[in-house]
């Protein structure tokens, strides 16, 4: 599965699985999905969870992005829901209570999606990428990014 950071610039962050459907989140209601990704990727390589539930707040709206792990494989959904950001969790089961329509789905063995996430924030990691990260949207999720690479070194 292909994963693309399609842009980061002063309060947004854009990011797109397989080319299928572009989500986009606003740092205004604080929630920082790109370190709430890195986690949940890394608690499904982990076997802590099969399932994970996030929210892409794109003020006022938001799309709910659903990771699910079946065996070695990663199914992406994007749902839309009618609620407004501010009334969602940032992540979380309670999430797909306010989910409509299922707007888009991919599907890629996990250990080479979870690599295709890791090498686009690796891009962020250093040098003028950090900068860029951290002057747009805020501190890198390094901690959650060290795990995501040990995970996949060990894997």
């Amino acid at each position: 599965m292909l994963f693309k950071i399609l842009s980061v610039y002063y309060g947004w962050f854009v990011v797109d699985f397989n080319r299928g459907w572009p989500l986009t989140n606003s740092d205004y209601l604080g929630c920082d999905a790109p370190h709430l990704l890195l986690e949940a990727v890394c608690d499904l390589l982990e076997d802590k969870t099969t399932e994970a539930w996030l929210c892409w707040q794109d003020e006022p709206g938001a799309s709910i992005l659903n990771l699910e792990k079946q065996n070695d494989k990663l199914i992406v959904r994007v749902y839309d829901t009618t609620q407004d950001s501010f009334d969602l969790a940032y992540n979380g089961t309670t999430l797909s209570k306010h989910i409509t329509n299922c707007l888009f789905t991919t599907e890629g063995a996990l250990k080479a999606s979870a690599k295709s996430i890791y090498d686009e924030f690796w891009l962020y990691e250093n040098g003028n990428g950090r900068q860029r990260y951290d002057a747009n949207w805020g501190d890198f999720p390094q901690q959650q990014y060290e795990r995501l690479k040990k995970l996949l070194q060990d894997k």
